[in-house]
C-alpha cells in the first residue's frame, strides 16, 4: 500500500487547528516485569533440566550405600519469529504535507506498533498458559498444568481453575510451600511475590492484598495474605479476563531477543516513493514451570 495525496487531502489544506495523530500517552512496558529477558545470536536456544538425587536412604551396618545416577530431562528449545511493518509515501505526498504527518510522525506511529508487539510476545506465555500446543512450549506441555512430570517420577500441579478470591490466593501461596524439585521428594524454595491480573480483577486484588483485616467480614480477624509480601501487577495484555497468575521471586518465563528492533528507510529509485519499515526477531516461552501458578478462572 502507498499513501497518496488523494487519500490525505486534509493534510494538503491549510487552516486546521490541530491534527489528532499520535497524541495518546503510552503505559510503561508491562511484560518486562513478568518475564526474564535474554538475547541470542543463534537460530534457536536450548536448555535442559537435570534431576539430582533423592533423600538419603537407610544403610544397614556392614552394608553398602545405595548409589543413584543424576538424570537428564527433556531439552527445551526456544525459537524465534520475525515481525515487521512498514509504510510507503509518494514523494508528492511528502512534499505537500502541511502538518508534518508524513515521515517523522508516521515513524513514531510505527514505534507504537513495535512496542505493542513487544507486549504481545512477552505476554504470550501467560495468554497461552493452558494450551499444550503453543509453539513456545515443549510439545504437549502447558505452563500451567495439573500433570507436570518430575524427571524421577511422579507429577506435580501448578494450576486450579477458580476465579480470583481470597481462598484461591491462599491455595496458590500454599502451593509454593509444597513444591518439590525434579526428584519429587526434596522441597524447592520459591517465594510468591506477584499476582498478575487483568482489569476485571483490579479492585478485588487490591482489596485482598492490602486490607489488614479479612475483607468482606465484620470480624477483626487478621488478613494473613496482607503480610505475605505479595504485590499486584495489573496487565492490560491478558486476553482472558478471568485468568490470573502468581509469580515467584525465581521463575523461568523467558523473553528472548534474537534481533533488536531496527528502523530503516529508503527511497524507491523508480517512483521516488519513501519507504519506512521496522523489524525484529524475538520469542518467548518457559523452561521450568515451578515459579508460576496459574488459574484460567471459571
Amino acid at each position: 500500500m502507498t499513501m497518496f495525496r488523494g487519500a490525505f487531502s486534509n493534510a494538503l489544506a491549510p487552516g486546521f487547528k490541530k491534527v489528532l495523530f499520535e497524541t495518546y500517552k503510552e503505559r510503561p512496558n508491562e511484560g518486562g516485569k513478568i518475564t526474564n529477558r535474554d538475547t541470542s545470536n543463534r537460530a534457536y536456544e536450548e536448555t535442559f533440566p537435570v534431576a539430582g538425587f533423592g533423600t538419603l536412604l537407610n544403610k544397614v551396618e556392614g552394608g553398602s550405600v545405595t548409589y543413584q545416577d543424576a538424570m537428564q530431562g527433556t531439552a527445551k528449545r526456544f525459537t524465534w519469529s520475525t515481525f515487521g511493518l512498514g509504510f510507503r509515501i509518494t514523494r508528492e505526498m511528502f512534499e505537500d504535507d502541511l502538518y508534518g504527518i508524513m515521515g517523522n510522525r508516521m515513524s513514531k506511529a510505527l514505534g507504537r506498533s513495535a512496542r505493542n508487539n513487544l507486549e504481545i510476545v512477552q505476554h504470550a506465555p501467560y495468554n497461552n498458559a493452558f494450551d499444550t500446543a503453543f509453539s513456545g512450549f515443549v510439545a504437549g506441555e502447558s505452563l500451567a498444568s495439573t500433570t507436570h512430570a518430575n524427571i524421577r517420577g511422579g507429577t506435580q500441579s501448578n494450576r486450579i481453575d477458580s476465579d480470583f478470591d481470597l481462598l484461591a490466593l491462599q491455595a496458590a501461596v500454599e502451593h509454593f510451600h509444597g513444591l518439590m524439585d525434579e526428584s519429587g521428594v526434596i522441597p524447592a524454595l520459591f517465594i510468591p511475590r506477584t499476582v498478575i491480573h487483568s482489569v476485571g480483577d483490579m479492585w478485588l486484588v487490591e482489596q485482598v492484598l492490602k486490607t489488614p483485616q479479612l475483607p468482606g467480614g465484620n470480624q477483626n480477624d487478621i488478613n494473613v495474605i496482607n503480610r505475605q509480601g505479595l504485590s499486584g501487577h495489573l496487565s492490560h495484555y491478558l486476553t482472558d479476563p478471568d485468568s490470573w497468575f502468581v509469580l515467584a521471586d525465581e521463575h523461568r518465563v523467558m523473553y528472548w531477543e534474537r534481533r533488536a528492533l531496527s528502523f530503516s528507510n529508503t527511497d524507491d529509485f523508480n517512483t521516488d516513493d519513501a519507504l519506512y519499515k521496522a523489524t525484529r526477531r524475538n520469542g518467548s516461552g518457559f523452561d521450568d514451570w515451578r515459579g508460576v501458578w496459574g488459574s484460567a478462572g471459571v
